[in-house]
C-alpha cells in the first residue's frame, strides 16, 4: 500500500506543480501585459511632449527672428525719419515763412 500512496502523492504533486506553472504563466502574462501597456503610454507621453517642445523651439525661433526683423526695420525706418527731419531742418527759416504766408493767402479769404 505504501508504495500505491506514494504513486499517488506523487501525482498529485505534478498536477499541483503543473497548476502552480500555470498559474505562474498567467501570472508572468499579466504583468507583461500591465508592463507593456504602461510602456505604450510612457512613449506616447513622451512622443507628445517631444512634439510640443520641438514646436514650443520652432516657435521661439520663428518669433525671435520676427523681432529681429522688425528691430532691424524700426531701425532703418529711424534713420530714414532722422534724414527727412535733417532736411526739414536745413530749409531756411526764411522760405518756411514765406511758405506759411503763401498757404495763409491761399486759404483764407481776403
Amino acid at each position: 500500500m505504501e508504495m500505491k500512496n506514494i504513486l499517488s502523492l506523487s501525482g498529485r504533486l505534478q498536477r499541483l506543480l503543473a497548476k502552480a506553472e500555470e498559474e505562474a504563466e498567467g501570472i508572468i502574462k499579466e504583468a507583461q501585459d500591465k508592463a507593456d501597456e504602461t510602456v505604450r503610454v510612457a512613449k506616447e507621453e513622451a512622443e507628445k511632449r517631444l512634439i510640443r517642445a520641438q514646436y514650443r523651439t520652432g516657435l521661439d525661433e520663428f518669433l525671435k527672428d520676427a523681432e529681429d526683423e522688425a528691430r532691424k526695420e524700426a531701425k532703418r525706418i529711424e534713420k530714414e525719419y532722422a534724414a527727412k527731419a535733417k532736411e526739414i531742418k536745413a530749409v531756411p527759416r526764411g522760405k518756411i515763412v514765406e511758405a506759411a504766408e503763401l498757404l495763409f493767402k491761399e486759404v483764407l479769404p481776403q
